[in-house]
This record gives structure tokens, C-alpha cells and sequence, in this order.
């Protein structure tokens, strides 16, 4: 009988092969709720590892298995990326556990037919060489994807944008787990009692690599601790946590979040805002807004379902507004690595279009003299400084803020000095660069009337 971590696992990636869910919303639901630390663990390995190694796994696969690879039914080609993922990358899982309860996970989901495809496909693959399965005729560009597992199209973007050496970097650091990163909620109490509380549940913790207000866990599973369930942390990447700084929000400032699910930047502007100012957090999903967690302490934040693309029922009495749009997600593929998968060329364009309009909405109801932050966590030129610049061009009464020219204020907010961040136009980091989510931000100015 499989253990309750691999049935769990094949369960989630099955419904993220079959019903396009995501694994971190599974990975969080009560599907693991009944899993101890360390099978949840294990659990989190095997989904994650599995997505993010899934075009390797399936070419090693189809190098052993009779038939053609997409008539397998799901259960079976998401039965034997769960085998092959344990036996290729897992050092300390018993090869023989990984087969046997592969095979059970097959004739639970009843496909016992394939039980002896399966079994012998795994006890083939999971000792065969990568490089002795490539067949000779295989382009680079090809062997490649497969390598280091990801689309073609993709890569292949990359490669002319960055260069082969920097492509290929940036897509072998996808496939590493991220670091989790947290800051305090504003409301959390002293931060030694929070630190002591962490490490009596053994979580080791250390400060963020550039934020002074972030910090990373080295060890353990923050998300089950009591300082976690009282709300007194958020978990937030590093590169997310930056974005907020660089509206400059101050306090009786009216603040607009116009795509602000799950609301973890909502909350720092709140902060900053303050009593005498306010927030209105917007989602085109009503249900998102209602799943806000916020300090009791932040009163100020006013939720407003709306499609931000249309225009928007407000007059121009914002002095901030942050516009953290809808994006392809690839600097995330380490946290979501089934994005790979469903992104294809056509969907980067039409993004853009879509932020374009979020970003002229945005723009009506600016005051003269307010600030944009438009912000994306893609890797993507067209959603990024090709949207800016579309942007710029189309609104004479706005400039770009570049960071260089506001690095005095910003640079207190930072341990050190990372000049290849802070002396840029805008802001990009990058998972294979800094250990962070690939994001892009903007800071755009409305001239004085």
C-alpha cells in the first residue's frame, strides 16, 4: 500500500495534470492537513520536483515505455513521473520503495493493465544515464529543453535575449526549491519573542539576502508553527517585498492596489498609509478579496471587486497606485513550475496587451504629481520594459523615475549597497542572479499640471 505522502502527491499532480490546479494551493489545502512534517515533506518534494522536472522525466520515460507517449492515459504518465523523480533525484528514497508503491498508485487509480509497463519502465529509467539517451541526430537546442526541462520556445527566448550561458543558468536555477522568505505583519509583536517562538518549533531563521526587513528560513517548516498561525509573519519573496518601497506611500496618502490578491503587498501600504490615509484593494475575483488575512491593527484598506481594465469608478484622488499586473510568471517557475507547461508563445503578447490596459486605467485616476509602480514577476521583455516604454509613449504627461534617481531614499531599506539592483532604471532581479523570484518594476511619475 503507498504511503499517504506519494498517494497525496499523485493525487495533486493528478488534478494538476487533468483540471490545470495549482500545486501550491494543493500543497496548502486540507489534503495535507493529516500528513506529519516530515511526510508532508515529502509530499512538497515529490509534486514540486516532478513539475519542475517533467519534460526530462517524460523523455526518459518514452525512451523505455511501448506505445506513444500521449495516448498514455494520465494516471499512468503522472504515476511514472512520481516513480522516475524518486528514483532519479531522490539519494535517500530505497529504489525499491519508489517502484513498489508506483505500481500501487497505478492499480489504485485503476490502470492495473499498465502495472507491468510501469514497473519495468522504472526499474529501466531510474538507473539509465541522461546523456546515454540522447539520440545522435538530437540538435542542441533540443537536448537543451530536455536537459534542463524546460519548453523549447521558451529557452529559445531566452537564448537570444540573454545568451546561451545566462539562459541556461537561469533555467538549471528554476529547477532548485526557492528559499522562503518572510517579513513580520505589522501588528506582530516584539521581534525577540517571535524569534524565540520560531526557534522552539526548530525553525532556524537568518536575515534576507538585501531587504532589512526580510528574512529567510534556513531549516524547518515555518508554516506550521504558532507565530505563523497567529498571522504574526507572511511569507513573501524577497524580490515582492522590494516593490512596495518604490511607491514611496507616506502617511494620509491615498493609496490604489488595483490587482491586489492575495493582498500581500496590500498590507505594507496600509502600513505606510497609515490612520489618516487609506487603501483600496481591487480584484476582478470577489472571492480573493474576501480571503485578505489583515492585522486587526490596519483599518484603512477598502476592498473593491472590479475589472481593472474598464474604467474605473473613481475620479483622479489617488496619490499612489500600484499596479502589480496579471504576467506569463516566469521569474516564478522555481515556486509554480507548472506554468512551464501551460504557457505558450501567444500568451506573452496578449499579456501585454492586458497590462497595458490595467496601466491606463491606472492613469486616470492618478493626481498630477503621483506616482505608478507597475510591477510584473515575468521575465518577459514585452511585459516589462517593452510595456513601460508602449506606455510612456502613448502618455506624454509621464516620465519614468529611474531607481539611480531615487536610491537616496531608497537605500535605507537595505542592508547593503546591491548597486546592480538600485542603479538601474528599473527594478529586475533574477532567480539564477540573486536567490530571488524574477521580478520587474516600474516607477512612473505624473507631471504637475
Amino acid at each position: 500500500m503507498p504511503t499517504s505522502a506519494r498517494r497525496i502527491a499523485f493525487e495533486i499532480l493528478l488534478r494538476v495534470e487533468v483540471q490545470s490546479s495549482y500545486a501550491a494551493e494543493l500543497l496548502h489545502s486540507p489534503l495535507t492537513d493529516s500528513l506529519s512534517e516530515r511526510d508532508a515533506a515529502l509530499c512538497t518534494e515529490i509534486v514540486l520536483g516532478a513539475l519542475r522536472w517533467r519534460k526530462q522525466l517524460d523523455f526518459v520515460a518514452q525512451r523505455f515505455a511501448q506505445g506513444k507517449w500521449e495516448r498514455f492515459d494520465p494516471e499512468v504518465r503522472v504515476a511514472l513521473r512520481v516513480g522516475l523523480y524518486q528514483l532519479r533525484f531522490l539519494t535517500r528514497v530505497p529504489a525499491r520503495a519508489a517502484v513498489h508503491e508506483t505500481v500501487e498508485l497505478v492499480k489504485e487509480a485503476g490502470k492495473a493493465s499498465a502495472a507491468g509497463m510501469v514497473n519495468a519502465v522504472l526499474r529501466k529509467g531510474g538507473e539509465a544515464g541522461l546523456s546515454s539517451l540522447r539520440p545522435a541526430e538530437m540538435p542542441d537546442e533540443e537536448w537543451w529543453s530536455i536537459e534542463t526541462s524546460h519548453p523549447a520556445w521558451l529557452l529559445e527566448r531566452w537564448i537570444q535575449r540573454y545568451g546561451r550561458a545566462e539562459a541556461l543558468a537561469l533555467a538549471r536555477a528554476n529547477n532548485q526549491p526557492p528559499v522562503t522568505f518572510f517579513r513580520l505583519n505589522p501588528a506582530s509583536g516584539p521581534w525577540a519573542e517571535i524569534e524565540e517562538g520560531l526557534r522552539k518549533e526548530r525553525v532556524e531563521i537568518r536575515p534576507g539576502n538585501f531587504l532589512k526587513s526580510c528574512f529567510t528560513v534556513e531549516r524547518g517548516n515555518i508554516t506550521r508553527t504558532d507565530v505563523f498561525g497567529r498571522g504574526e509573519v507572511v511569507i513573501q519573496d524577497e524580490a515582492s517585498q522590494m516593490v512596495p518601497h518604490l511607491l514611496d506611500v507616506r502617511e494620509e496618502q491615498r493609496v490604489l492596489d488595483l490587482c491586489a490578491a492575495p493582498g500581500n503587498k496590500t498590507g505594507l501600504l496600509a502600513q505606510w498609509a497609515g490612520r489618516t490615509g487609506f487603501v483600496v484593494a481591487c480584484d476582478i475575483h470577489l472571492h480573493r478579496l474576501r480571503q485578505f488575512v489583515m492585522p486587526p491593527s490596519v483599518g484603512n484598506i477598502h476592498r473593491v471587486a472590479l475589472d481593472g481594465e474598464q474604467p474605473l469608478p473613481f475620479g483622479a484622488i489617488f496619490d499612489r497606485i500600484l499596479v502589480d499586473a496579471p504576467c506569463s510568471g516566469t521569474g516564478t517557475l522555481r515556486r509554480n513550475p507548472e506554468l512551464k507547461w501551460r504557457l505558450a508563445p501567444p500568451d506573452i503578447p496578449a499579456m501585454a496587451e492586458k497590462q497595458l490596459r490595467l496601466l491606463e486605467s491606472a492613469a486616470t485616476v492618478l493626481q498630477p504629481g503621483g506616482r505608478v509602480v507597475y510591477s510584473t514577476c515575468s521575465l518577459e521583455r514585452e511585459e516589462n520594459q517593452g510595456m513601460t516604454e508602449r506606455f510612456l509613449q502613448s502618455h506624454p504627461d509621464f516620465r519614468l523615475l529611474p531607481l539611480r534617481d531615487d536610491v537616496a531614499r531608497l537605500r535605507p531599506f537595505f542592508h547593503s549597497s546591491p548597486d546592480h539592483i538600485l542603479d538601474a532604471d528599473y527594478l529586475e532581479t533574477s532567480p539564477a542572479r540573486d536567490g530571488t523570484d524574477g521580478f520587474f518594476a516600474a516607477i512612473l511619475v505624473k507631471l504637475a499640471q
